[in-house]
């Protein structure tokens, strides 16, 4: 077995096998592109591809933000498994963090361009691969919720007049908006949707949707952001909850989805639950643990 960096070449065999895990295959090669070496963050010591008698056998694509080592999204051939691969694999990220003086490595998400909440918790073999390399959760769960998109009316009209009549204007994002953006989420607390919003922008058109007061961002919801079928993130202002700003936001998100011929979409990382299931009819979904592991001089 080799190592080399992930590439280019990688994606369609990537896309493909994480595709074929349980409740997994919505994933496209532009998406994957956008996660890895299409990523300005991409760093070729970090993702890593096993190739075995000339073919890919396994994939780890890492990255490091915030002083912390992140493992986006590991995956090994299915016939390949139990040989060793993945342990190959983590050990030569720890290795290359080791040297990078970072010791903490967290497992399942990355800021800000990761895959999925965490490791789903139906991945029975994931997690014992982990915790068998000494890697802990706090079993929090991440929940997703789902909505149904099929046949359902997520008209906006009268509750966008309903704002009006109050100042407020619903629209779409426009580039122009990313530093009114940025400052609502870094007023309201949530300094890393910054970087995700940002990801929005960058369609054609812009996967969000914002509200306005006074000429002034003050709400927003995003989607395929996280994912292709993933809704989020969202926020309101804190001053101007309750109007129904969030379900106006939401639901025009919802709607550009069923203009694409989408039938089901996912609500990433979900909360407040009670207002997405009042709001759409959204039930529960998947749940995702985060894995977590400080390095030891001990296991150099």
């Amino acid at each position: 077995m080799d190592l080399r960096a992930f590439s280019q070449v990688d994606i369609p065999t990537f896309t493909t096998w994480f595709n074929s895990l349980p409740n997994n295959d919505v994933w496209t090669e532009p998406f994957v592109h956008s996660r890895t070496v299409g990523d300005p963050a991409y760093d070729s010591a970090l993702m890593l591809t096993a190739v075995v008698e000339g073919n890919p056998a396994g994939f780890l694509l890492g990255s490091v933000a915030n002083d912390t080592g992140w493992v986006r999204a590991f995956v090994v051939r299915p016939d390949l498994r139990r040989l060793g691969i993945g342990r190959s694999l983590f050990g030569t990220f720890e290795k290359e963090m080791r040297r990078r003086g970072i010791n903490d490595v967290t497992v399942g998400w990355a800021v800000p361009r990761y895959f999925l909440p965490g490791i789903d918790i139906a991945y029975t073999s994931a997690i014992v691969f982990l915790e068998r390399l000494g890697y802990e959760t706090d079993r929090n769960a991440r929940v997703n919720m789902d909505v149904e998109l099929t046949g359902r009316d997520f008209d906006t009209a009268s509750a966008e007049a309903r704002l009006a009549d109050r100042g407020v204007a619903v629209r779409r994002a426009r580039t122009a908006d990313i530093s009114a953006i940025r400052d609502l989420c870094e007023g309201q607390g949530y300094h890393g949707w910054a970087a995700e919003t940002a990801m929005a922008l960058e369609g054609t058109p812009p996967s969000i949707h914002v509200a306005l007061l006074e000429d002034r961002v003050r709400g927003f919801a995003a989607h395929s952001v996280c994912g292709p079928i993933h809704f989020g993130p969202m926020l309101t202002d804190a001053t101007l909850r309750g109007l129904g700003i969030g379900s106006v936001l939401l639901k025009r998100c919802l709607r550009d989805w069923q203009q694409e011929g989408l039938r089901r979409c996912e609500i990433s990382w979900t909360g407040p639950i009670p207002f997405y299931a009042r709001s759409v009819g959204a039930t529960m979904g998947r749940a995702f643990w985060s894995y977590h592991r400080t390095l030891q001089e001990s296991d150099a």
